[in-house]
């Protein structure tokens, strides 16, 4: 009596809709596909020489935690690598260029 009540429960559970409702919650906290974003941004660098170009970024979103993943970066002049990346500041503030372009895409908000 005991297993066969286990096995009737069972099929209670596998068909009641809350149950299942809860078991599609579960399935909503996997971890979600990225938006892929492109992004240009034009350079202006007159240092010994004059430079102007411009990078292509593109970047994947992660909108449950706010994350970024670099996915390619494309210079049209390639004497700007060396101060974009070569220079830490320059690299930071790309980066929050882009999530405040981010924020005010995403909820209006103007940074």
């Amino acid at each position: 009596m005991m297993g066969r009540g286990n096995s009737e429960t069972c099929k209670i559970i596998k068909h009641n809709p809350i149950a299942q409702h809860n078991k599609d919650d579960k399935k909503d906290t996997k971890a979600k596909k990225p938006i892929r974003f492109s992004h240009l941004m034009a350079f202006n660098i007159k240092e010994n020489d004059a430079i102007s170009g411009i990078l292509s970024v593109e970047f994947d979103y992660y909108h449950e935690d706010g994350s970024m993943k670099y996915r390619d970066i494309n210079y049209s002049d390639k004497r700007l690598i060396k101060h974009i990346e070569g220079n830490p500041q320059v690299m930071k503030n790309i980066d929050s260029y882009l999530r405040k372009n981010l924020l005010e895409s995403e909820y209006g908000i103007k940074v």
